[in-house]
């Protein structure tokens, strides 16, 4: 598989025992969470490791999320280390009413993205002699990195910045870009609804591909269609490929003549499995999507090309599946044998 680096926010999930909402809850586990950690995380559990540039508070909650990420193989290069308290996503209980996170702590140590850090560096094609180096952003080709990043930094001001610093320098090194909208309505500051809106917008224009569910997309003002015509919605944007998550219907993709698969349309249903705890979830099949779309889009051809799509949304449904057989979002990520056992199985 290609390389890939991933950039955005590591925290803490503070994730509820038994309970039908929040105040009748007695205690909490916390778990490493954060959608491009998880990300990050299920891509090295998938067999490639990324290199991956995110903030940690100077506490103890940023000492246990550093641990938590080298003990998964993520390389410390990009790993920065900050003054400020880690934010915190309490969960709430599968069954309750209204958002699924509330966050607390220090919004600058988690999402303040310095635009003058920006690792510019990772991201510029170097020889594939150096392609082993885990700050390289080149596989044994010499190609560029695949970069992937998230929404939820847009919602502070240097995040903003810094995302769209690091858009610009994966364009000028030939990067592939992958975009989760992954809106936050609760994270936005009172005011900035409209540039974050706007951030958001030009995000989705300058990414080959976008991930999004219809609640995600809607909350951003970016389209109220929703399946299939949502994905067409965003590829007038400009990306080529549009991949909608459906929940426990699988999800569904529609990509451009742009894009190294061709134009198709491919939608797969998922798999049932008992699921535990979805914390995570999306995340999951994000990593298993990308694992397989940033090797195939490399040297796909013929029948294989036009298989890349499908076979990338049945390997990510697989990992999101695997992953809500458990509590945690990142703990609960499977590796590629499980993935691939599991696929097998089902066949």
């Amino acid at each position: 598989m290609a390389d890939v680096f991933v950039a955005g926010e590591t925290l803490v999930d503070f994730v509820p025992d038994a309970g039908e909402t929040l105040r009748e809850v007695d205690g909490y586990a916390h778990r490493a969470g954060g959608a491009p950690a998880n990300v990050a995380v299920g891509l090295a559990r998938l067999g490639s490791p990324p290199a991956f540039w995110t903030r940690l508070g100077g506490d103890a909650f940023g000492d246990f999320l550093a641990e938590t990420l080298a003990a998964e193989g993520i390389p410390e290069t990009h790993v920065e280390r900050v003054d400020g308290k880690t934010t915190l996503a309490v969960v709430s209980p599968p069954d309750s009413d209204g958002p699924r996170f509330g966050f607390y702590g220090d919004r600058d140590a988690t999402f303040g993205f310095d635009p003058d850090e920006v690792p510019v560096e990772a991201l510029t094609a170097a020889d594939a002699g150096d392609a082993g180096d885990a700050g390289d952003a080149t596989d044994a080709t010499g190609a560029p990195s695949w970069v992937h990043l998230g929404g939820v930094a847009l919602t502070h001001p240097r995040g903003r910045a810094a995302t769209r610093e690091l858009l610009s320098a994966a364009r000028a090194a030939g990067s592939p870009v992958s975009f989760d909208v992954n809106y936050r309505p609760d994270l936005v500051p009172d005011g900035a609804e409209g540039a974050v809106s706007t951030a958001v917008r030009e995000a989705v224009a300058e990414s080959d591909v976008v991930l999004c569910s219809d609640e995600d997309v809607a909350a951003a003002g970016l389209s109220t269609s929703e399946g299939t015509e949502l994905a067409r919605d965003l590829l007038r944007f400009g990306p080529h490929t549009a991949v909608v998550t459906l929940g426990s219907n699988g999800a569904l993709a529609v990509s451009s003549d742009a894009a190294p698969w061709g134009a198709a349309t491919v939608r797969h249903g998922g798999f049932t499995v008992e699921a535990v705890d979805a914390t995570g979830a999306g995340d999951a099949f994000t990593a298993g999507l990308l694992s397989r779309l940033a090797g195939d889009s490399r040297g796909a051809s013929g029948s294989d090309k036009e298989n890349t799509l499908r076979e990338a949304l049945a390997f990510g449904n697989a990992t999101g599946a695997l992953s809500v057989r458990s509590v945690g979002g990142m703990g609960s990520i499977p590796s590629r044998e499980e993935v691939a056992a599991f696929l097998e199985g089902r066949e």
